[in-house]
């Protein structure tokens, strides 16, 4: 028998054990994953899946503290949920009210089935937000089987996080690298300065591997904590998670504008399964790069009460054929975004895809810009997102000197806005300016925007709408909205969604079937 193969069994013999230890809180068609360890239980929910009693974490370090209860199910049948907190339930909503999930307030129980795996958000009576992560089967372990498989306890490596262990970490990932191998995270803490990826590998995280961020600014030359370089050839796989520290420490120590993942001139990566929380900053950066692919993410950062603090979600920065795919994103900032910072030009951006996408943000839930330096933006869609909270919906802003074009936001429900905070919320958010908060010119023309099948929620009473060109060069033509509603009563007119308008802008059309 091959070495590969023996390492391979090795694997699936500690997934197994860990099932069997697990094995009193399985439920039929779900394996729950476990709280990490790193922070309490929750205190305020207790989950339960047809009866079994689910791990229910508390990230507490962040502003509005979160929980959450990550399981994996495999739709062979329906499951019923069950979430118990410890007085009588007068309220709740269940997000994406997209998917009209029907539930049974009983006395201080919520009760409610699914029959697909999805990511929730529970909102019950005035208690803190409750995120179930119910996560799609994937055998990562299938798709590595025929590599090499090395794992991180074989260097040494601390599993209890007590040690912060960054050399070791980063001599397994140079020697997988090397070997063009697989490298195995199993259960455990792993306590880590700034690691630097390599091409032609794989990180496989365990369902509770954590890899815990130093809370030292000075652990990070490069100011991220996966730092990825001209990487070619990379996937991080599997349900575990990555915490970059930020309000653990690391920005209470000096830490700024440092990114949880940064990837430059990369191509060929995916990441698939993860957990990636609490930056300082954005959360992942992708510039400059090819074909860079996420899918079945979970990014929770942190969320002030009013106004952001830069914790963007996901930006796709001067790169090309690059997609986010079923994910959930809470976020203090900017959630799922696309930016042109190449002012060198060396790449456009184009055929970016974000879709099937849950999520909360203290400012834009899908948004083109401020930064648009490079030559041009094309080919950009945003669908089937579904917005809990946002201070602005679509935004679109130009203040550099890009040319965008063909731009869709396709099956958007928006749930409610943000009225905490300077800005007043907008739906709709199209400007071409030279005049903002940051130094601009305002050269950029945006020609050609489809809005369609947009569906709010709720009333527009203080909610605004704007498209503004800059002047008769640098203006916005070609914008479609098509069957759109507002509290089911279809957007026919500028006058449905208080929509202002320059006269740099032209030929918007709004169509209703």
């Amino acid at each position: 028998m091959g070495k590969n193969l023996w390492v391979y069994l090795l694997i699936s013999l500690f997934c197994i054990a860990c099932s069997t230890e697990n094995g009193e809180r399985e439920s039929d068609a779900c394996r729950f994953i476990s709280g990490l360890g790193d922070a309490p239980l929750s205190n305020q929910f207790r989950v339960k899946v047809n009866g079994v009693e689910a791990s229910v974490e508390k990230i507490g370090k962040i502003d509005i503290p979160i929980h959450y209860s990550q399981m994996v199910y495999d739709e062979t049948k329906p499951v019923q949920i069950e979430v118990i907190v410890d007085n009588p339930i007068q309220s709740y909503v269940i997000s994406p009210l997209r998917k009209g999930i029907k539930a049974k307030a009983e006395g201080n129980r919520l009760l409610f089935t699914v029959d697909k795996a999805a990511y929730l958000l529970v909102k019950i009576n005035n208690l803190e937000d409750l995120y179930l992560l119910i996560n799609p089967v994937t055998d990562y372990q299938a798709q590595v089987c025929d590599k090499e498989i090395i794992n991180v306890l074989k260097f040494g490596v601390d599993t209890t996080g007590v040690s912060k262990d960054t050399k070791k970490i980063q001599a397994a990932i140079d020697e997988a690298s090397r070997k063009q191998a697989v490298l195995y995270f199993p259960k455990g803490k792993y306590h880590t300065g700034e690691l630097y990826m390599r091409s032609n590998m794989t990180v496989l995280l365990a369902d509770e591997a954590l890899i815990m961020g130093s809370t030292d600014p000075s652990d990070y030359q490069d100011k991220s904590l996966i730092r990825m370089d001209s990487v070619s050839n990379f996937q991080m796989l599997g349900y575990g998670t990555v915490d970059g520290a930020g309000w653990a420490g690391l920005r209470r120590n000096g830490a700024r504008e440092f990114h949880l993942v940064y990837a430059s001139n990369c191509k060929d990566v995916l990441y698939d399964g993860v957990v990636l929380r609490d930056p300082t900053f954005w959360n992942t950066r992708v510039y400059r790069s090819e074909r860079f692919h996420m899918k079945n993410l979970k990014i929770l950062n942190n969320r002030p009460y009013k106004n952001w603090t830069n914790t963007d979600g996901v930006d796709f920065d001067s790169s090309v054929d690059c997609s986010l795919v079923n994910a959930v994103i809470h976020a203090g900032d900017d959630n799922v975004v696309v930016k042109g910072l190449d002012s060198e030009r060396v790449f456009a951006t184009e055929r970016i895809l974000f879709d099937n996408i849950l999520t909360v943000s203290n400012s834009a839930a899908a948004k083109i810009g401020t930064e648009t330096c490079v030559e041009y933006f094309r080919d950009v869609t945003f669908k089937n997102i579904d917005v809990v909270k946002c201070k602005r919906g679509m935004v679109i802003n130009g203040f550099d000197s890009a040319r965008i074009e063909n731009v869709r936001f396709e099956n958007i429900t928006i749930e409610g806005f943000d009225f905490n905070g300077a800005e007043a919320p907008r739906l709709v958010d199209f400007e071409i300016t030279d005049n903002s908060w940051r130094e601009c010119t305002g050269n950029c023309a945006i020609d050609g925007v489809e809005i369609s099948n947009v569906n709010v929620l709720t009333n527009l009473n203080g909610v605004e709408s704007q498209i503004f060109g800059k002047d008769g060069v640098h203006n916005i033509n070609n914008v479609v909205i098509r069957d759109c509603r507002v509290l089911g009563r279809p957007i026919s007119s500028s006058v449905d969604i208080n929509l202002s308008v320059n006269p740099f802008v032209k030929k918007i059309f709004f169509i209703s079937d």
